[in-house]
């Protein structure tokens, strides 16, 4: 009876795995975390862009401004008459913002994920704004 525990004991060392390749595997593991995490971190980086755009008149017709290299935060200066509202990232933003005639309003997303304002005016209103966008 001992002789057989003993070889079940044995047969048993020789299953478990060597630790320097547990070791290996597990820094292995912990090495592409931190290089998703260092991803991130690049993308969440600002270029220390900013960027002015050219006044826009807003009527009641709504006016969709896109962007190509999407901002981390954008600025909306409403220099009137009127009050415009805004909507930052429609695909993904329903909540419509008013800015009222001489206000600024700022919407920073702290990284660069903001790719388009809507901007309108109520019926027989315009509003000229100027927009900042930062990347």
């Amino acid at each position: 009876m001992a002789g057989s525990k003993e070889c079940a004991y044995i047969e048993m060392q020789k299953k478990q795995l060597n630790p320097e390749i547990l070791n290996t595997a597990l820094l292995d593991e912990i090495a592409g975390r931190l290089f998703e995490i260092l991803k991130i971190q690049k993308e969440e980086q600002s270029f220390g862009a900013v960027e002015a755009i050219e006044k826009f008149t807003i009527t009641s017709q709504k006016n969709h401004i896109t962007r190509i290299n999407p901002w981390m935060s954008v600025t909306l200066i409403n220099d009137g008459p009127d009050s415009v509202f805004a909507i930052v990232n429609t695909e993904k933003s329903f909540d419509e913002h008013e800015v009222m005639f001489g206000e600024t309003a700022t919407v920073d997303m702290h990284r660069p994920i903001i790719k388009d304002v809507l901007l309108w005016c109520r019926t027989g209103e315009t509003a000229v704004v100027r927009i900042v966008g930062t990347r």
